[in-house]
């Protein structure tokens, strides 16, 4: 069934438009969304339900038994958090290691799950992560059409390993400030309606991108200005902005996944486009082997670097983040400063 690669795409992506996937046939599936690295602390499955379109909100599972091994002997168990997030029990002492090979187990009721076996590959350290100011076609959260903005593209230099074949991805952890006006706010008549408060916020999110290479053309060369994430000043960097950047060396398996859920996110659905190809997932039911499971186990070697931006240092007017409202209501935003800030 090749319609549902758009049901991954809305569960793993924020999408501008809501996808119009109507099938009267439509059946529930296991999505399943897990990464797993050498790095306590990042490590996660998400479980979540592919449902008929006429379905009014989104299912997550919250009672599954969900536990990752080793051929070496290691074990790993997970405990429901929420939104369809399971997280390590003990964080700190969950992480893998580099040439040992991974499966994940998952128990539903009386259903079972479970991935192929991969191996953890050898993290690819990074040389530099630097800044050049350009601009892009981007769509802020809540925007419904790209817009030109400009930003920063996030460049990454780093020396590719020889005689290897190399296939990469990157995630971000990022924090920032951000500033909004709720002295304009108005309300659902369209008169004045200023709130007190608050104008001085923080966000705190995660995103992991489509966002893959390979070496075919760079084996064993110094990858130099590789682009991996555009930051547009607007609404990003008004005064300061921390991001965590990981590196991943992944398997051709998880490549050719990423590489075509990147190709359909960012497909404008022309008659021009190549039909959609299908996604193959690494997740199977070991208790109904005509139950069709979505998804992908991401077994990676990570390495991770810091940066801190703050606004007065960019050599480029900012501009001003229009927002009329309270800060807070910006999704994942919070009045308290962070430690450290």
């Amino acid at each position: 069934m090749k319609y549902w690669y758009l049901i991954v795409l809305a569960l793993l992506t924020a999408c501008i438009d809501p996808i119009d996937f109507r099938h009267d046939d439509q059946q529930e599936h296991l999505v399943v969304e897990s990464s797993f690295t050498n790095m306590a602390g990042i490590n996660y499955v998400r479980l979540t339900y592919a449902l008929p379109y006429n379905y009014p909100y989104n299912k997550f599972e919250e009672k599954a038994s969900v536990v990752i091994t080793s051929q070496e002997g290691e074990q790993f168990y997970f405990s429901y958090d929420q939104a369809g997030y399971y997280y390590p029990i003990d964080v700190e002492t969950t992480f893998g290691i580099s040439g040992h090979t991974y499966t994940l187990q998952i128990n539903v009721g009386d259903k079972s799950y479970r991935s192929e076996a991969i191996t953890l590959k050898e993290p690819v350290p990074i040389s530099q992560v630097h800044f050049a100011i350009n601009e892009r076609s981007f769509a802020l959260q809540g925007d419904r059409e790209r817009k030109r903005h400009m930003g920063y593209q996030v460049l990454m230099d780093f020396q590719d390993p020889v005689q290897v074949r190399n296939y990469y991805r990157w995630s971000f952890a990022r924090q920032y400030e951000i500033l909004t006006q709720p002295w304009d706010f108005l309300n659902d008549m369209g008169d004045p309606a200023p709130k007190d408060c608050c104008a001085r916020c923080w966000i705190q999110e995660k995103e992991e991108t489509f966002t893959v290479s390979d070496d075919r053309l760079t084996n064993g060369q110094q990858v130099i200005n590789k682009e991996v994430l555009f930051i547009p000043f607007e609404k990003y960097l008004q005064t300061r902005y921390k991001m965590k950047v990981y590196q991943h060396a992944i398997t051709a398996d998880a490549y050719e996944f990423y590489r075509i859920m990147g190709q359909q996110k960012e497909s404008t659905g022309t008659v021009f486009d190549p039909p959609p190809a299908e996604i193959k997932g690494n997740m199977r039911s070991t208790s109904d082997q005509g139950e069709q499971v979505l998804g992908f186990f991401d077994v990676s070697g990570v390495v991770m670097q810091e940066v801190d931006i703050r606004a007065d240092d960019i050599p480029y007017p900012v501009g001003i983040f229009i927002h009329p409202d309270d800060c807070r209501e910006l999704p994942g935003a919070t009045n308290v400063q962070p430690a450290g800030w």
